[in-house]
């Protein structure tokens, strides 16, 4: 994965010694990017039946589809951080992440944002319906926000032209305060529970379903 889409330590401990402001009314300092680490890919399925995988950039809506860093204040009410944003759109981020975790399990099969040199057998695609933080309450009571990463997903069998599986994953996570480090630190841990997931579901999926050659 790019070095651009780690957890960007320059930026996370620039806020944590700023003193990390909080979401409502400003944000962080200006200019502040964050990024996500691929999760721990010990213990996963390492067994393939050499297929090639395609893994397409989630679909989105256009107000997640975006590097800021988004913050729900109300029922219906979807705002942003001040001064701070992810390295990339949040679809392209999670791709990369799924990629990398694909990669980092040792599986033996092909894992690539498209098809270029080698044609792909299986798809793996999905729409991204939350990747934010909300906060349930407001003023003096105010408790810390929850994040929520929640993505629907299918594994498509190309060659048979058909949906082998799907599923919608989903993790939260509380913030341990309304910086946006915390923040961040909170998404962090659910977005690779998700791709976890999501990564061992679909190479299963794949293993099951798909023929070898």
């Amino acid at each position: 994965m790019r070095a651009l889409c780690k957890l960007c330590a320059v930026g996370f401990f620039a806020t944590a010694l700023a003193g990390c402001s909080t979401i409502l009314p400003g944000g962080d300092t200006a200019n502040t990017l964050y990024g996500l680490q691929a999760p721990n890919a010990d213990g996963m399925p390492i067994s393939s039946a050499g297929w090639q995988l395609m893994v397409e950039e989630p679909v989105a809506e256009r107000a997640l589809d975006t590097d800021r860093i988004a913050i729900y204040t109300g029922p219906h009410a979807l705002q942003y951080f001040t001064g701070a944003r992810w390295t990339d759109r949040a679809p392209r981020m999670l791709q990369d992440l799924i990629v990398e975790t694909f990669e980092n399990a040792g599986l033996q099969m092909s894992a690539s944002r498209q098809a270029v040199a080698v044609r792909p057998n299986v798809a793996l695609i999905s729409d991204l319906r939350d990747f934010e933080a909300r906060v349930t309450s407001t003023g003096e009571d105010a408790a810390a926000p929850e994040v929520v990463v929640r993505l629907s997903a299918k594994v498509i069998w190309l060659d048979g032209r058909k949906v082998l599986d799907g599923r919608t994953f989903e993790a939260r996570h509380m913030a341990v305060s309304d910086s946006v480090a915390d923040v961040v630190v909170a998404m962090n841990v659910a977005t690779q529970s998700v791709v976890r997931d999501i990564v061992s579901w679909a190479a299963a999926t794949s293993n099951q379903s798909v023929p070898a050659g």
